[in-house]
Parts: C-alpha cells; sequence; structure tokens
C-alpha cells in the first residue's frame, strides 16, 4: 500500500463533500493543520472523538555517555509530541489486519 499525502486526504476530503472544490479543501486542510500545530506548539492536547488524542510530553534533562568516547554528557530536556490513537481506531486497524491476512 502506498502511503497517503496531503493531496491524496484533499482528494479525498472532495470525494466526501459533494460540492466542495480542491481551494476549500485544501484551505480546511491547512486550517486543521495549523489549529493542531499551534496547540501543540502551545503543549495542549487535542482529543479528537473516535480518532485519537495529540498532545506533548516533557523529558527532564538528564546524564548519559557519548557513544564513542564514552565521556558523561548531559542530555537536555525536551518536548516530544505524541499521538494515542482511540479504541475506535485501534478496533478499524485490527480489523483491517485480520481481513489482508
Amino acid at each position: 500500500m502506498a502511503d497517503i499525502n496531503r493531496q491524496d486526504i484533499i482528494r479525498g476530503m472532495m470525494a466526501e463533500v459533494d460540492g466542495l472544490s480542491y481551494s476549500m479543501a485544501s484551505a480546511s486542510l491547512e486550517a486543521v493543520l495549523t489549529l493542531v500545530n499551534q496547540a501543540l506548539a502551545d503543549h495542549q492536547s487535542i482529543m479528537l472523538s473516535d480518532f485519537g488524542k495529540f498532545g506533548v510530553r516533557h523529558r527532564r534533562a538528564r546524564s548519559g555517555s557519548h557513544p564513542r568516547t564514552h565521556q558523561p554528557i548531559t542530555i537536555p530536556e525536551v518536548f516530544i509530541p505524541y499521538f494515542t490513537p482511540s479504541p475506535h481506531l485501534k478496533k478499524l486497524v485490527q480489523k483491517s489486519n485480520e481481513k489482508s491476512q
């Protein structure tokens, strides 16, 4: 199966909604992605029913060692975006997996 890209999503939106133009579908997708990106940048979570939850996790600074020199180093703190699928989405993926086998 091929990966789905932005153009495929826009075409899929046009197929789902009668009369939706390419430019409106593209603008709608851009608006959603902008809102998601901004919320995550502000460390907010986003919950979409029957799809999942987007959020940001904090990893504290910690000590480690350089892989080549084995010298101690400090690994800085980071904020990592994550996605947790909903139970509904997990079931859909599992059903799809069972059909393909």
